[in-house]
């Protein structure tokens, strides 16, 4: 019996929570979940076992920041040929990501003439609209299955263009 990798696609990006912005030195939480399908093409069951990525916000048209790689173990079982919903949250947070950024990217930005407090607060206060990009990147899924371990690679990106 072979097992053919399952897939994983992002399928949208939800505000989990919303806090309207504020100023320093308040903190603000900015609190995402990512909803992806994982899709098992197989005529036996596999279980997820492990479940990572990172993902950046755009700054800039085509431009993007990557600010955070959540990961989740929750074991999910998905019976054969069937998609699942794997929902993984992800908070930020506004006194943070500024130094994450000032020490990641901080020569990148000073090249595009971007600052970072203006550009957590574009993304805070445009977050509602999804009026900028979120992009998915070095996804990996593990999978438990009846032949051994298997590793799923995504990315995505929403919203849809």
């Amino acid at each position: 019996m072979a097992t053919v990798k399952p897939e994983v696609k992002l399928e949208r990006v939800e505000v989990a929570s919303y806090f309207p912005w504020a100023d320093r030195p308040a903190r603000v939480p900015l609190v995402l979940a990512f909803v992806f399908n994982v899709t098992n093409p197989n005529n036996h069951s596999v279980t997820l076992e492990e479940f990572r990525f990172s993902y950046a916000l755009e700054a800039k048209a085509g431009e993007y920041f990557t600010l955070n790689s959540p990961a989740t173990y929750d074991t999910v079982h998905i019976p054969a040929r069937v998609t699942n919903t794997v929902r993984v949250v992800s908070v930020l947070d506004s006194a943070i990501v500024p130094a994450t950024l000032a020490v990641t990217q901080g020569f990148r930005m000073q090249q595009m003439g971007l600052k970072a407090p203006d550009l957590v607060k574009m993304w805070w206060e445009k977050i509602g609209d999804f009026e900028y990009g979120i992009r998915v990147s070095e996804g990996v899924a593990t999978f438990a299955t009846p032949t051994g371990p298997m590793l799923a690679i995504f990315q995505g990106s929403f919203p849809k263009k």
